[in-house]
């Protein structure tokens, strides 16, 4: 038996383990929630998380009514900004309900 010698890197293999198994779309979905603090900065991470993400819908707990009502104020500059991170539009609506903590 011969062995090839093709080498590829571990992000190769999870990536096409990934596409094979037809989870791009729910890996993306997971990288909204966790890209969140970027996208936002550290001073509206303090105060909003993003938890979860269900139908074109990033769901963020808020800490405070005020920030509930600044965040939705500037929903359309989050949502460009998460577009952005992605090279494409991936959330449709972002969701701001009270903090569940």
């Amino acid at each position: 038996m011969t062995r090839k010698n093709k080498t590829t890197t571990l992000g190769d293999a999870l990536g096409k383990l990934v596409r094979s198994l037809g989870m791009e779309g729910r890996l993306e979905e997971q990288q909204a929630v966790d890209r969140w603090a970027q996208v936002v900065g550290d001073q509206i991470a303090q105060h909003a998380r993003a938890v979860f993400f269900d139908g074109g819908k990033l769901v963020v707990e808020v800490d405070s009514a005020a920030w509930r009502q600044e965040l939705f104020y500037m929903k359309q500059e989050i949502l460009n900004r998460l577009d952005h991170s992605f090279g494409k539009p991936l959330v449709q609506d972002i969701i701001f309900t009270n903090s569940r903590r």
